[in-house]
Order: C-alpha cells, then sequence, then structure tokens
C-alpha cells in the first residue's frame, strides 16, 4: 500500500509538468506568431526609397519608374518645369523616346544632342569653278557653298521640341535634373494656373518607336510635383578617426 499511494502523488506530478510544458511551447508558438505578423504588416506599408509614379507602356515592354515634376515651391505660368523620369526597355529590340505631350504645355527635350548638319543638309551644290569656262569670273550672285547651321532651340525654349533619346535592350534612360543630371524633359512653358507643391501635369503622354518602326505609348491621366527630398546627415565633428579604436 506504501508503494501505491507514493505512485499517485508521482504520476499527479509528472501530469502537471508535462502541462505546464506543453502550455509554455503554445505560448512561445504564440508569441513568435505575433512578431511575425507584425513584420509583415509593418514591410507591406513601406513605400518607396524614391517617391513618383510608375506605369507601362501599352505592350507592356517599356517601363517608367519614379516619375514626377522636380520640385519647387511653386512654378507660375511661362515658367520651365523640369520632369523627372527613368525609362527601361525590356523589349527585344532597342527603342527611341520620340515624342512627349501634355495639356499644361509644350515638352522639350533639354540637353540633349543635336543633329548634326550632315544629317540635316542636303548635298553641296557643286561649285561654280567646275561648270564655268577657265578665266571666267564667277558671278557675284552665285549661291555661297557653306551648309546651314544644325537646328538648335530658339533663345527663348528651353530645350529642343525634336525628341530622340534611345534605349537599347535591357537599357534604361535616366532623363533627370536631379542628382546632378543634365539631360531631361521639361514643360517648355507652363500654361493655366499656377503649379503648387501636390499639384500635377495633365494628360502627359510619352511616345516610343521600336528599331522595326512599332509605336507605343505610355500614358499618365496624372504627373504629379515629387516632395522635397530629405538631406543625408552631416557626419559628427566630435568623433574622429584617431578616437575610433583601430583606426
Amino acid at each position: 500500500m506504501t508503494r501505491s499511494t507514493q505512485a499517485k502523488p508521482l504520476a499527479r506530478r509528472r501530469t502537471v509538468l508535462g502541462a505546464a510544458l506543453m502550455a509554455t511551447a503554445a505560448l512561445g508558438v504564440g508569441l513568435l506568431s505575433a512578431c511575425g505578423s507584425g513584420q509583415i504588416t509593418q514591410t507591406d506599408n513601406q513605400k518607396a526609397a524614391v517617391p513618383g509614379i510608375n506605369a507601362d507602356s501599352a505592350d507592356g515592354k517599356i517601363a517608367l519608374r519614379d516619375g514626377g515634376i522636380a520640385y519647387a515651391d511653386q512654378y507660375k505660368p511661362g515658367s520651365t518645369v523640369p520632369l523627372n523620369v527613368r525609362l527601361f526597355n525590356n523589349a527585344e529590340q532597342s527603342v527611341k523616346l520620340t515624342g512627349a505631350t501634355s495639356d499644361n504645355g509644350k515638352i522639350v527635350l533639354v540637353g540633349g544632342a543635336q543633329p548634326s548638319a550632315a544629317a540635316s543638309s542636303p548635298s553641296p551644290t557643286p561649285t561654280t569653278a567646275s561648270a564655268t569656262p577657265s578665266g571666267t569670273k564667277k558671278p557675284s550672285g552665285s549661291p555661297s557653298a557653306e551648309l546651314p547651321s544644325p537646328a538648335a532651340p530658339s533663345p527663348t525654349s528651353a530645350g529642343a521640341s525634336a525628341i530622340a533619346v534611345s534605349i537599347p535592350v535591357d537599357g534604361v534612360a535616366a532623363l533627370s535634373r536631379d542628382n546632378g543630371g543634365t539631360t531631361y524633359l521639361a514643360i517648355d512653358k507652363l500654361t493655366g494656373e499656377p503649379l503648387l507643391p501636390g499639384g500635377a501635369l495633365t494628360n502627359v503622354v510619352f511616345t516610343f518607336t521600336y528599331t522595326d518602326g512599332r509605336t507605343t505609348t505610355i500614358k499618365l491621366p496624372n504627373l504629379p510635383m515629387t516632395p522635397p527630398g530629405t538631406p543625408l546627415p552631416k557626419p559628427s565633428s566630435v568623433v574622429k578617426n584617431e578616437d575610433v579604436p583601430g583606426e
């Protein structure tokens, strides 16, 4: 009877210990699940490092990323409005950006290469000497043999109206004034109301032409102004290299 009496408390203690261990394990799993759920939700709500609008072409081959208007406190009517866009070519052939339009003014290419004289001029006229007998003076009214100068933006225009930006296969064209860029698109002269932070250009259309002559477009009902960038923190002047162990 003594052994039977001692065995019952021992079995009870084992049962209680097992239940406690199972409860602890369940609690740990619950805490891990809660932590994981919080991390997924936080990551899902994070925004891209570079703000801007994203869109794809009608055929799905050209991607526009981080599109927007360069930030300013205000753009007055008649002023130049720089645009920032990155264009990716996912097609199997090269493509060119050949046009851009907006309801808010003419879009031009700032800083792009101008067409060469050879490409834009007819063949030079034969000189008068080859068609004039020897000893005959050249008429004073003969046309000049000089080639016309290349087409260039007028002094009152911010850029060239002819847009031709090549994008190779798997390539990207970064058209942005930010970060020191010199080639970008811009509204030449803003029309309508002043453009303020939070505003947008309307009905912006980008046209692309492939090597085989086919075209596609990216249509944006609105192209918003991007918020101002946050400057990087300045390095501390207190901590120096010699104060860091191992430096």
